[in-house]
């Protein structure tokens, strides 16, 4: 749709003709970059044991994990019935020629080292240490929403992103940014199912630093940052009503209000760390240039870390 302006902003009201019905939103994840460059997904290699990618869905989120996990190893058993053969060696009292102490043969009663072999069979355990599951690798979750009314312009949370800080090695690959496609269903409206691309970035720092570079909890190795290369997705456009729309990325917060609303996911150490992502959905101005989304929402400057979490660990 080229080098367009977002002729809208936040606003809360808008007449009944633009107003939109999203039943559900839902979001997938693709072509993760790795910090030694590789890329795994459909325009790189398969995600893999090699690779330590991987794409699945979980109760309903989307889920990209990466990095060899540190914890979670369990040791499986295996039972198995095995045969052998036993070797006993016995002093016996046995009759027969045997050589006395001056070497010389002699017929009778004398004692003897016996070996016999026995076959036994015994219960033994065959088991070995199995490698943890992806729920103990790093990584980004997206939860989506449903039954939303929205006017145009109007800022609404589409979901949910959860970045994953489980304990990692440092010296294994692990990734550094994901391409990020949201689908948003307007169900019966005439518009039918649309997507939007996106890219997510993630610094996963190493903990072990003198300073870290993003504000961290006491106590806790360095945070992260979650951020996006852009966003307005200018591939992908849909018309409604004689006019073009298209989805913008507003923020991360907790809450809808603007002065919460920041456009980097600060995330602590020791937790999977979650917060609501907002977007708009914007007409599309082809005659005017698209100003930075910070400007348009005097986002600049502002800085959020969120605690909703459980205890959980990445280590570098």
């Amino acid at each position: 749709m080229g080098t367009g302006a977002i002729a809208a902003a936040i606003s809360m009201s808008a007449t009944a003709a633009n107003a939109f019905v999203i039943t559900n939103t839902s979001a997938t994840w693709d072509n993760v970059t790795l910090t030694n460059g590789d890329i795994v997904g459909s325009v790189g290699e398969a995600a893999s044991d090699s690779n330590q990618v991987v794409f699945r869905e979980v109760d309903g989120e989307s889920q990209v994990r990466w990095g060899e996990a540190v914890y979670g190893w369990t040791w499986e058993e295996k039972w198995e019935l095995e045969t052998r053969e036993v070797q006993t060696t016995e002093r016996q009292r046995v009759e027969g020629w045997y050589q006395n102490r001056r070497g010389r043969w002699k017929y009778g009663w004398h004692w003897k080292n016996v070996t016999t072999t026995e076959t036994v069979e015994e219960w033994v355990d065959n088991g070995g240490w199995v490698a943890p599951t992806a729920d103990y690798k790093s990584g980004l979750g997206f939860a989506g929403v449903s039954d939303l009314s929205l006017d145009v312009g109007e800022v609404f949370s589409i979901g949910s992103l959860t970045h994953y800080n489980q304990t990692i090695w440092s010296d294994v690959a692990f990734g550094t940014a994901s391409d990020f496609s949201l689908a948003l269903d307007f169900g019966d409206s005439g518009i039918g199912s649309q997507t939007f691309d996106f890219s997510f970035t993630v610094d996963e720092t190493i903990n072990q630093q003198t300073v870290c570079p993003y504000q961290t909890t006491d106590g806790l190795g360095c945070s992260d940052k979650i951020a996006w290369d852009f966003s307005v997705d200018e591939t992908n456009s849909f018309m409604h009503n004689g006019e073009e729309y298209t989805l913008e990325l507003v923020g991360f917060a907790n809450q809808v209000a603007a002065s919460s609303i920041v456009n980097e996911f600060i995330s602590q150490e020791k937790a999977n760390n979650s917060a609501d992502l907002f977007a708009r959905l914007v007409k599309v101005d082809s005659t005017k240039d698209i100003p930075e989304p910070a400007s348009l929402l005097g986002l600049a400057g502002l800085s959020l870390f969120f605690v909703r979490s459980q205890q959980k660990k990445r280590l570098a």
